[in-house]
């Protein structure tokens, strides 16, 4: 499986993919670039200046957007600006959120950052009314987030430690035990989980996304032509197509000139559906 360049944006940070599937699209951000791309279903490209630093936005039920910008959720209007704040997360580590994704009970799970070697950062889950509980501590570099197509199982990736985690959840969908599902010699990043269960996983200095099944085998790999892979989304008009973000920044000059894809959307059809994304105050 050779993925396809989709939309050539030369991202500084291309990072968190996620399928709107009440409209049709696909959204990403460039993180460093403060930019929000949206992909249509019929291939129409649009890019919205961002008015501050935002790593993850995610639709709400009602169509409209919510953003992780900073340590704060809060709304994002059409024309780019950070609205009402909705929850404000503890000033840890680097005072930075990276990842966030919906739980099945439409909650938004949000993981921080703390590069000093403390493990200061966290992974915190945000309710629709604000109410904002730490569901895991000593964190350094939160990444990936899914859940199993039962929502028993949170799969969750801390990139400096190289591995990807099984978080065990209780019947109100909060971690009760923590396994790890496999490490990698690379730097894992984003993830998506496909119907079948299928973990799949952007390693960041890879070149590729790996699958691995929920036992932790390696069984699939699609090697990615440019730039740091940071992270993958199912969507598409049949669901099978696996989205693909990259990085080219930090790249030196000789990797941008043999790799002029870099910062681009890539994407396959992997003959498997996504488990799909639950909006934020939505549940399935």
């Amino acid at each position: 499986m050779t993925p396809e360049t989709v939309v050539e944006c030369a991202c500084d940070l291309g990072e968190g993919p996620t399928w709107d599937a009440a409209r049709q699209r696909l959204l990403w951000l460039d993180i460093d670039g403060q930019v929000l791309h949206q992909l249509s279903v019929d291939g129409h490209h649009t890019a919205v200046a961002i008015d501050q630093r935002v790593s993850a936005v995610v639709p709400d039920v009602e169509g409209h957007l919510v953003a992780v910008a900073g340590l704060t959720v809060a709304r994002l209007g059409p024309d780019g600006r950070v609205g009402a704040v909705l929850a404000t997360l503890p000033p840890d580590g680097d005072g930075l959120s990276n990842d966030a994704r919906c739980d099945p009970q439409g909650r938004l799970w949000v993981g921080t950052v703390d590069r000093s070697g403390e493990m200061l950062a966290g992974l915190f889950c945000v309710s629709p009314d604000g109410t904002i509980r730490q569901v895991r501590d000593r964190v350094a570099l939160s990444n990936g987030i899914d859940w199993s197509p039962d929502g028993r199982t949170c799969y969750y990736v801390d990139s400096l430690l190289h591995r990807v985690d099984k978080l065990q959840l209780d019947d109100d969908g909060f971690p009760v035990r923590t396994e790890t599902l496999v490490e990698i010699d690379a730097i894992p990043d984003g993830l998506s989980v496909d119907a079948e269960g299928g973990v799949w996983v952007a390693l960041w200095d890879g070149g590729a996304v790996h699958r691995y099944s929920p036992t932790g085998s390696l069984d699939r790999t699609v090697e990615v032509p440019g730039g740091f892979i940071t992270s993958c989304a199912f969507g598409g008009p049949e669901g099978t197509t696996l989205f693909i973000t990259s990085a080219r920044g930090g790249l030196p000059e000789a990797d941008l000139r043999s790799q002029p894809q870099a910062g681009a959307l890539f994407g396959v059809d992997v003959g498997v559906t996504g488990r799909g994304y639950t909006p934020f105050g939505a549940s399935n």
